[in-house]
């Protein structure tokens, strides 16, 4: 008779406090951010510029080095480091610069360069 008392208290204890029981909020999905500065330059022939790129981190994650990738879209446009340095070509024209998370693959930024 006593473990029915206890089980049943125990019952009336757990759906007395039903209310106060709440499912642990569901984390927000991580959303990729890039943002890149300058977004519009205009240069001179053979001229360079330093681009910018900030990403969000996944929380706890941390890399080496920030995981993008640049590249400029036209053939002949210039040239672009590893760093975001560009050097505008000989040739007169409107080029972009692009980059890119190497993390999201599908997260990018363009920058238009005007080369007079």
């Amino acid at each position: 008779m006593p473990i029915r008392l206890l089980f049943a208290s125990s019952l009336l204890l757990i759906l007395g406090c039903k209310d106060m029981i709440t499912a642990p909020a569901k984390p927000e999905p991580f959303v990729p951010v890039l943002s890149l500065r300058p977004v519009a330059v205009k240069l001179g022939r053979g001229a360079t510029q330093a681009f910018q790129a900030e990403i969000n981190y996944l929380e706890g994650v941390r890399y080496l080095r920030q995981p993008v990738a640049w590249r400029v879209m036209e053939t002949g446009g210039g040239t672009i480091t590893a760093a975001g340095l560009y050097t505008a070509p000989d040739t007169p024209g409107t080029y972009h610069v692009q980059v890119r998370r190497d993390d999201f693959p599908e997260v990018t930024a363009l920058a238009t360069v005007v080369v007079k």
